[in-house]
């Protein structure tokens, strides 16, 4: 694994500054009173969806399944990302049973998840060799250190669309190919029966809720329950890449391929340079995102709750201009055309524009 260089004078005000805030907290670095609440509204309307999805009939069944997809991401967002880094609660099990539901809701193992998120995530976005979002697809290409292919010409026009299978996908596929590498890798977490079981109840569950209860209640044609799955799946899984994938395959991101086996900066650094941050001091985008929107504070404080991250985005813009270093900031809609910007010209044959893209990234 590459080594980051010896943390610098912005890692250390933004760690101690960040500490300062969260001493004077209540809460610590755990989930606030008001974010529970929030949690709870999305939790009401997903279920108030889910009556009306299995009480409902004709076209009106997958505008249900488009609702029950949005307010299972808002929980998802909301509870489970925070679960994964042990900050929603205080007490292990709660974040373990907010964490196993709320990825359940989409068949997806949330310990494995939370594995794979924590391992090959958190410590490495953007670097060649170890970046797993970058570099994980031959269909699209992400990273200008990526393999370039003849069909990326058009990624820009038809990414959105495979975008719509990546929850199905992670639940049905890639769930497990994790699974198989996380026997190997951490064999006293996954290589035991309790890990197999809760790894197929998920499953089983998740197929009996999500296929059987429609089926059951409405009695629907096979392409009818098919495309409804797809439609709920494919609600969350745009929401989940364009508001967290996005928020580091941007223009704005940086890309690095080490110098052998160092990263010419330090590891606060790097997080700076690697996310793109939309409105990341406004609660509304932070209730509507789970903190997505000021990832960069969440990188840098990974194991505090997003109910924090609109103040921590402060205290990170204010280290970055002391010591000169650019807080990449836009909107909503920004990081939505940044991304799409970002996919037209990783889409372009090497030997056009591509050659000099990497370096420019890294200086």
């Amino acid at each position: 694994m590459p080594r980051f260089a010896t943390p610098g004078g912005f890692a250390r005000q933004v760690r101690q500054k960040g500490l300062d805030y969260l001493r004077l907290h209540g809460n610590g670095r755990y989930a606030s009173p008001g974010q529970w609440g929030m949690a709870g509204v999305w939790t009401i309307a997903f279920s108030v969806s889910t009556a009306l999805l299995l009480t409902s009939q004709g076209p009106m069944t997958f505008l249900w399944c488009a609702a029950c997809g949005l307010f299972a991401f808002f929980v998802l967002a909301t509870l489970c990302h925070d679960a994964a880094h042990g900050s929603l609660s205080r007490h292990g099990f709660v974040n373990r049973l907010a964490l196993t539901l709320g990825f359940g809701m989409f068949g997806v193992s949330g310990a494995l998840w939370r594995w794979r998120h924590i391992r090959l995530h958190h410590v490495f976005p953007n670097v060649e060799g170890t970046d797993i979002d970058g570099e994980g697809s031959r269909l699209i290409r992400l990273a200008p250190y990526g393999d370039w292919h003849p069909w990326h010409l058009a990624q820009a026009f038809y990414a959105p669309f495979l975008y719509a299978l990546v929850m199905a996908h992670l639940a049905w596929v890639e769930d497990w190919q994790n699974r198989k590498m996380a026997r190997r890798m951490a064999a006293e977490q996954f290589a035991n029966p309790m890990a197999t079981v809760e790894f197929l109840a998920v499953k089983a569950i998740h197929a009996l809720v999500v296929l059987g209860l429609p089926w059951w209640f409405l009695n629907p044609p096979l392409w009818a329950l098919a495309l409804g799955y797809l439609v709920y799946t494919g609600v969350a899984s745009i929401l989940f890449i364009v508001i967290v994938a996005g928020s580091h395959l941007g223009e704005e991101a940086d890309f690095v391929s080490p110098d052998g086996d160092r990263i010419p900066h330090d590891w606060a650094e790097h997080q700076l340079r690697t996310c793109l941050d939309w409105s990341p001091e406004s609660g509304a985008a932070a209730m509507l995102s789970g903190g997505s929107n000021a990832h960069t504070a969440h990188h840098l404080f990974p194991q505090v709750a997003h109910c924090h991250n609109a103040a921590l985005s402060k205290i990170v813009s204010e280290a970055a201009a002391d010591h000169g270093l650019t807080h990449n900031i836009t909107t909503f809609v920004g990081l939505v055309f940044s991304h799409l910007r970002h996919l037209h010209h990783l889409g372009r044959p090497p030997s056009g524009r591509l050659n000099p893209l990497l370096k420019e990234k890294q200086s």
